[in-house]
């Protein structure tokens, strides 16, 4: 009875640390106005592929006209789960609102469920909070909310099938397991992977893989948006594992990317010398670390040579190791070290930073038909650094304000097919980017394609080549419709 009561009376301290946690680091750019996350990398087209899912509610979109137009392309959002709890919020707000409200929710419930289930376990509540921590909390998840990956920030998901195991209630953990794979196809596997095993010794589990169900359905959407899905080349998977040695401290450069599996030193060592080492933790922990390197011989068996991001089955590394440093009996301040270490020490910095929301005014002058965005997006294997990127908040985000589409094709990491239209190679090869001698504009071609206006930005290209670029328009038929010094509107 006594137990029960702290943790109900701590229950709300939780979910005050948890909603601080998930607030603070946001804070400073949502003050600013901006949107919570760099925009450098995913953060735009998450939030652009937020819009296009909730606006095929209640429907799973597998194609969108918003790019590629006018044929458009297949798509597939990289967070199901996540779009349908933003729905809500999108239908009063619209896709910004809704994009930092479930990014708020999903840090908050990823703590609080965690340490749910860390109590069911048994731990004490305070211990479990700093386990709670280590996993919620980590540089891991929170890389994900800096970076802007949508799909990475739903670890909630984890914590509630394990929950849910422990507190032996079948139906809601094969629920559970179901929203770990409309989190991400991550997600699900290192949720399948920890079902798999603690099914050897708890029938909770082996009745939680039911969730797999979803499975079907999931890839059904995902295989009619991409086809089919080219194993990775081995070199280019072990660049996307968990990296070897010690990371760099934010403080001294760290790392702006979610590309990181830090542990700290202190939660290796509470985690070793735990008294109650459940072989199963152990062994989730272990699997699970092994797998995150993206190293070895089993990358080529069904499934996991698919697999194109194996640092994120650290997603299942922090879960075991939460669980593992929580039944350590010492003094519970102790327990928090592991978490102030990767708050301090880790690479990513503490403040998520801020991407901006707002137009340029010359994008008013823009119809909302079908604009042509130059420079537009480059297709790049994983791993290649694609200085294309930042340019996603004009030929993504800013369509979700102009209600222009745009002839550009994304190939999504590489997972997607559609190539662009053959006319927009001539406009590609004016990309500073690509290292090619320019050709002349194919202005016929893009008005056979219905595209009748252009964004020249050029302070992308510079001015000399802007200059000739902008000639060339001019050349074909084109006129200055609308400018800003930055950029200039040309219609043809």
């Amino acid at each position: 009875m006594l137990a029960c009561l702290r943790i109900s009376s701590l229950r709300p301290v939780v979910v005050l640390v948890a909603v601080l946690w998930a607030i603070l680091p946001l804070l400073p750019a949502l003050l600013r106005g901006e949107l919570p996350g760099s925009p450098y990398t995913d953060l735009y087209p998450s939030v652009w592929g937020l819009d296009v899912f909730t606006s095929g509610l209640p429907g799973l979109v597998t194609h969108t006209t918003r790019m590629g137009a006018p044929g458009g392309i297949g798509f597939y959002y990289s967070s199901p789960l996540h779009g349908l709890l933003g729905w809500p919020v999108h239908a009063l707000a619209g896709p910004d609102a809704a994009y930092v409200a479930t990014l708020v929710v999903a840090r908050a419930a990823t703590v609080w469920f965690c340490w749910e289930w860390l109590v069911d376990l048994g731990r004490p509540p305070i211990p479990a909070l700093a386990g709670a921590l280590l996993f919620g909390a980590s540089p891991f998840f929170h890389g994900y909310a800096a970076e802007g990956i949508v799909e990475g920030t739903d670890g909630w998901a984890l914590a509630l099938w394990a929950w849910m195991v422990s507190a032996r209630r079948p139906v809601a953990a094969a629920f559970a397991l179901g929203l770990c794979i409309l989190a991400s196809w991550y997600l699900g596997m290192v949720a399948c992977a920890l079902a798999a095993l603690a099914a050897l010794r708890l029938p909770t589990a082996r009745w939680s893989l039911l969730g797999f169900l979803v499975a079907p359905v999931a890839f059904s959407a995902f295989h009619g948006a991409f086809g089919g899905n080219a194993p990775l080349d081995d070199t280019l998977r072990a660049a996307m594992g968990a990296p070897f040695g010690f990371a760099t401290p934010w403080f001294l450069g760290g790392t702006p990317f979610a590309l990181n599996t830090f542990v700290g030193v202190s939660a290796v060592v509470i985690g070793v010398l735990a008294r109650h080492r459940s072989p199963v933790f152990v062994a989730g922990a272990l699997l699970c670390l092994v797998l995150s390197t993206g190293r070895g011989p089993w990358w080529h068996l069904p499934v996991l040579e698919m697999v194109r991001f194996p640092y994120r089955w650290h997603a299942g590394t922090l879960l075991c190791l939460a669980a593992l440093v929580s039944a350590m009996e010492v003094r519970a301040v102790w327990l928090f070290l592991p978490w102030l270490e990767g708050l301090l020490l880790g690479p990513i910095h503490p403040v998520v930073p801020g991407a901006p929301r707002e137009l340029p005014t010359v994008y008013e002058a823009v119809t909302p038909t079908v604009l042509l965005e130059l420079p537009g997006p480059l297709a790049l294997p994983p791993g290649v650094p694609n200085p294309s990127r930042p340019r996603a908040r004009w030929f993504l985000y800013a369509q979700l304000q102009t209600g222009a589409a745009s002839p550009w094709t994304l190939d999504f990491n590489g997972i997607a097919h559609d190539g662009d239209a053959a006319w927009l190679d001539s406009f590609r090869s004016w990309d500073r980017a690509l290292g090619v001698e320019p050709i002349a504009p194919d202005l016929v071609g893009a008005r056979d394609a219905g595209v009748h206006q252009a964004m020249v930005h050029r302070d992308l290209y510079g001015p000399e080549r802007a200059a000739r670029l902008e000639a060339a328009l001019v050349a074909g038929g084109a006129f200055l419709a609308e400018e800003d010094g930055e950029r200039a509107l040309y219609r043809f």
